[in-house]
């Protein structure tokens, strides 16, 4: 190998590396975004939640939320009822991104959801509105022993 050879080697292989850093960055701070995306989002989506909350006070009532089916009817009922499908189906989607980080910081957020709305969560017309998966995790995680 003569030593044109061996400097376009070198230089063939420096490149090469090079690419391959310039692939691994790209692939880390594309990651990095998508998380940061994903948290605006949800943070904009819970947002709209509690604006609702404002907007419905008794939605956001523990004492009414824990009794609904006896002191909510007609629109009233099927508006908290709808409500609380929503709330549940957002902490679901923190849930099963699946994401540890996202999950300790909206942890928060699903206990203090699970506290207004798990009787709701619990009558057993909603179960199928909800993966057996998460039911379960939610039981384990946010409604032992709270009441």
């Amino acid at each position: 190998m003569t030593n044109a050879e061996t400097w376009n080697l070198i230089a063939s292989s420096f490149a090469t590396i090079l690419s391959a850093i310039a692939i691994l960055l790209y692939i880390i701070l594309w990651y990095k975004d998508k998380h940061a995306n994903t948290y605006d989002t949800i943070d904009l989506t819970y947002l709209e939640i509690l604006k609702i909350g404002i907007e419905h006070p008794s939605f956001r009532d523990r004492e009414l939320t824990s009794d609904y089916c006896n002191r909510l009817t007609g629109l009233d009922r099927v508006r908290y009822e709808t409500y609380a499908y929503i709330v549940w189906n957002f902490c679901e989607t923190i849930i099963d991104k699946g994401d540890n980080q996202l999950l300790k910081t909206w942890s928060v957020v699903i206990e203090t959801e699970s506290c207004l709305h798990r009787y709701w969560f619990e009558n057993p017309e909603n179960f199928p509105k909800f993966k057996d998966s998460f039911r379960l995790h939610v039981a384990q995680n946010y409604l032992q022993n709270r009441h």
